[in-house]
């Protein structure tokens, strides 16, 4: 029985490992932490408990589908909880909308915009139908080993109709004609490191799965998602070491045969998959003699995305008048100038921001009549330094205050646990690159086989899973490098492949096509 061994134990990691035990390899799982989880980890003070990393779950069937392919049942380790509305998104003039999988809620939210904006909003949905489907099938679940292959144009030629060439702004814009609905559906660009107007319009599928699928929420927060993940794991007779930091990956001959711990432990291997921040992992595990195609020079050439400013808030009282996610874009969002779209400056004044009030859907987070909430404010990654010493206290007051923006009271008198991470808390304690949490932009230049592919072009044996490689970062992603992972190893050892780009397009729910229909 072949053995791999997985290092890092983060949703990629443990999805990797999961696909790999039920296709019955012999699996290691290691992690450096104290806990599973990765980025997707926990802070507590015992009486307030936050989601560190992830905090929105989209279409959950990826994840079904991982674990029903090992023979087990993802609701038998976790009860996944759908959330509506799914966000409350309040805008610069502060006007606001509510976005939802129910068409008739979403009709009413866009004739606030103006009447003809439902019946845009209808041609819009019912185009992504069929415009989600080819990007999952062509962009997503495609494993991207060449450049040939993927950007071959007859395997193209479906998707041209799409204008993949058009930037998000300029397709949203001619959508709806409106700058708060361009920028509402458009805001995720931020976390593929890109800015509207120069991300691909490709990327138009992202909205699209919230308004299609819905978001998800895993009762216990991310922590238990980790958690059910890792029992799923040992129940198919996987192992799990804790506390097992790797210092490097062993290659002999121009393969991987195991790895090195921290405490000079050798494990063999007859594969290794790395679950890990690419760019610190590949400068940090793997010698740079047997790096030919990401040499260190060549990592630090690449875009990196924005950092996070994090605040996550014990609050003594309740908020049942925050929804569970909540977005406020301010006119910033707008601002084209190198500063703004490079994110090489914060933002001192007037910051878009992300709020996450699980306490109004999930119990565990706080005591009762309490909350805790999770706050997120895009900031520089630490290649453009910030002097967070100076001005840490000033930032964090600014921040809180300016909470009433989507609807908070004032919450200085009930602040009972704060705690901050900047960009330099995400690379120092998270071991992530300059502190980019969604790794490399998502560029032309940095996507499919011009990204990190899932088999190593330097190493044998050695596979990527996770948001810095092939097809990108986000959790949905992130599932679908353990999938291109698991299929690489099933095809090199002679396994069954466990599914086919084609086979994991997850069916958009009748009620919305049913809806597109009428």
């Amino acid at each position: 029985m072949p053995h791999v061994i997985v290092v890092g134990a983060g949703p990629g990691g443990l999805t990797s490992a999961i696909s790999l035990a039920g296709l019955g390899f012999d699996v290691t799982l290691l992690e450096a932490k104290d806990r599973v989880g990765g980025r997707m980890g926990v802070v507590t003070d015992g009486t307030y408990t936050f989601d560190t990393g992830p905090t929105i779950l989209q279409v959950p069937q990826v994840l079904e589908g991982i674990v029903s392919r090992a023979g087990r049942k993802l609701s038998d380790y976790v009860e996944l909880r759908k959330v509506e509305p799914n966000t409350r998104i309040t805008f610069w003039d502060r006007t606001s909308i509510e976005t939802s999988t129910d068409r008739a809620k979403m009709a009413e939210e866009m004739a606030k915009f103006g009447a003809q904006q439902p019946a845009n909003f209808d041609r819009w949905l019912t185009a992504h139908h069929e415009k989600y489907r080819l990007a999952w099938e062509k962009f997503i679940a495609y494993p991207a080993d060449s450049i040939p292959d993927y950007f071959n144009p007859l395997r193209l030629t479906s998707t041209l109709p799409y204008k993949p060439w058009q930037t998000l702004a300029t397709h949203l814009d001619e959508a709806f004609g409106d700058d708060r609905l361009t920028y509402a559906l458009a805001y995720p660009s931020k976390y593929l490191g890109l800015h509207p107007t120069n991300c691909s319009s490709v990327f138009s599928v992202i909205p699209y799965l919230e308004f299609a699928f819905g978001l998800w929420h895993p009762m216990g927060g991310f922590r238990a998602l980790a958690d059910g993940l890792a029992r799923c794991f040992t129940d198919l007779g996987g192992k799990v070491r804790l506390n097992a930091k790797v210092e490097r990956i062993e290659i002999v001959g121009g393969k991987a045969k195991g790895v090195v711990l921290a405490g000079g432990e050798r494990l063999s291997a007859d594969a290794v998959v790395v679950n890990a921040d690419f760019a610190h992992a590949a400068k940090n595990l793997i010698p740079q003699q047997h790096r030919t195609r990401w040499t260190d020079q060549k990592i630090e050439k690449l875009r990196y995305s924005c950092s996070t400013f994090m605040l996550y808030l014990g609050i003594d009282r309740p908020l049942d008048e925050l929804r569970h996610h909540e977005i406020y874009l301010s006119k910033h969002v707008t601002d084209t100038s190198p500063l703004r779209l490079e994110d090489q400056d914060l933002d001192r004044e007037d910051p878009p921001f992300y709020l996450a009030n699980p306490s109004v859907t999930d119990p565990s987070f706080a005591p009762k009549g309490h909350s805790a909430l999770y706050v997120l404010v895009p900031c520089p990654n630490t290649a453009h330094p910030v002097d967070w010493k100076g001005q840490l206290n000033r930032y964090t007051e600014m921040v809180i205050g300016r909470l009433r923006l989507v609807g908070a009271p004032d919450l200085t008198k009930h602040i009972k646990f704060q705690k901050v991470f900047t960009a330099e808390t995400w690379r120092d304690e998270f071991f992530v690159h300059r502190g980019a949490v969604f790794n490399l932009s998502h560029n032309w230049t940095q996507l499919g086989p011009l990204r990190p592919r899932s088999q190593s072009e330097d190493v044998e044996n050695l596979h990527w899973v996770g948001g810095g490689t092939h097809p990108g970062s986000g959790l949905l992603t992130i599932f679908e490098s353990a999938n291109i992972a698991a299929g690489h190893l099933a095809e090199r050892f002679g396994k069954r492949a466990p599914s086919t780009p084609v086979e994991r397009v997850p069916p958009v729910p009748p009620e919305i096509l049913r809806a597109a229909a009428r």
